[in-house]
């Protein structure tokens, strides 16, 4: 599958779009620490739409979207406390207009789109680089009627951090009410053992 034979349409998202994202506390060895994202490193080809030389970043629609997308997505069966500390819910908004491809609707006929053969969908988001688009949009595999963005280097220098929440209450066992909505949704355990 490549740019050419999938043809997907093309959005312009205007600024002032919010986002949000998963994400670790703390940067461990090999993170990429850019524009107030804590990324996987570079390279190392583990999400759907990476890339092998700039890092990527994926977002979604909503808190509790990106809570399925990460942590409470439906092949897992249970969430562990300890990583539920590890992470926080961070909104980021776009400050300028961004060229997305849109994937949105074409699962039915590309069903690779949402299945875990990254190699095809990789060389993708390869194509759509080159094509000088600043990501992708797609709706998410976990969430239904929600939707997801994976941003290139460019865009992601073209947001900004709003907000960052513990997913559990520093101190307290009070969990982020999108954590409880999303483990209450997915009927997930949290487990603490």
């Amino acid at each position: 599958m490549n740019f050419k034979d999938l043809n997907p349409p093309i959005l312009e998202i205007s600024a002032h779009q919010t986002w949000h994202r998963v994400q670790r506390k703390s940067v461990r060895r090999g993170s990429v620490r850019l524009n107030g994202y804590v990324l996987a490193p570079t390279g190392g080809l583990t999400g759907r739409f990476d890339l092998a030389d700039e890092p990527t970043a994926y977002l979604a629609d909503s808190p509790e979207t990106a809570l399925y997308e990460s942590m409470f997505r439906r092949e897992v069966r249970s969430c562990h406390w300890d990583r539920l500390l590890e992470r926080t819910m961070v909104a980021f908004e776009t400050c300028a207009r961004l060229r997305l491809a849109d994937l949105r609707g074409l699962e039915e006929r590309y069903p690779v789109l949402q299945s875990m053969r990254y190699e095809t969908s990789q060389k993708f988001a390869q194509d759509c680089r080159q094509q000088g688009l600043h990501g992708i949009l797609y709706a998410s595999a976990q969430h239904p009627q929600h939707s997801c963005v994976c941003l290139f280097r460019e865009a992601i220098e073209q947001t900004k951090k709003l907000t960052a929440f513990a997913l559990v209450e520093s101190g307290t066992d009070n969990l982020l009410r999108s954590v409880a909505n999303a483990a209450r949704g997915s009927q997930m355990p949290i487990i603490r053992e």
